[in-house]
């Protein structure tokens, strides 16, 4: 399935809505205004239902973010030094490491897991709509984490370009 982001929806109250590839609203993504640090809750559009909680890590060396579902600390997506290799490291509380190849910043990477497997793929061609970029989810995978880790790197994308 493809779900459609708008780049840079960022705004005051960062509210913004996730779509499908027929325009229709899927996830409803909340920014908490008054908390030190980015902190977004991913939304169910139809039921409300909050399907993941997004929060920024302050006192990190490098930008990092915890993802929480169902209350529980589920992933940990933390930019690393590096030379060469992954720029990015996401760790699984269940020890599931994902890893991020291609280029975050022109909006061109896959997702895979440890054995090699395609979650998602994450690219600004594949979207149908203007200044959008488009998240593919492979056929069983968790559809609102693979939102919650494209807009986490675009996070870290957006704090990269401030400083």
């Amino acid at each position: 399935m493809r779900y459609h982001l708008r780049e840079h929806a960022w705004g005051l109250t960062d509210n913004f809505t996730v779509r499908d590839d027929a325009g229709n609203d899927v996830f409803d993504i909340h920014g908490k205004i008054f908390h030190m640090g980015d902190n977004l809750v991913v939304r169910d559009h139809y039921t409300g239902q909050e399907l993941v909680h997004i929060k920024q890590k302050l006192i990190s060396f490098r930008p990092s973010y915890d993802i929480y579902r169902n209350g529980e600390h589920w992933a940990n997506v933390h930019e690393q030094f590096h030379l060469f290799g992954e720029r990015f490291k996401v760790q699984g509380d269940n020890g599931m490491v994902f890893h991020i190849n291609g280029n975050v910043w022109a909006w061109n990477f896959t997702v895979n897991d440890s054995a090699g497997n395609l979650l998602g793929q994450v690219g600004r061609e594949f979207s149908l709509f203007h200044e959008c970029y488009a998240v593919d989810v492979a056929p069983g995978v968790d559809a609102s984490f693979m939102v919650a880790l494209a807009v986490v790197l675009e996070m870290v994308k957006d704090h990269q370009e401030d400083h």
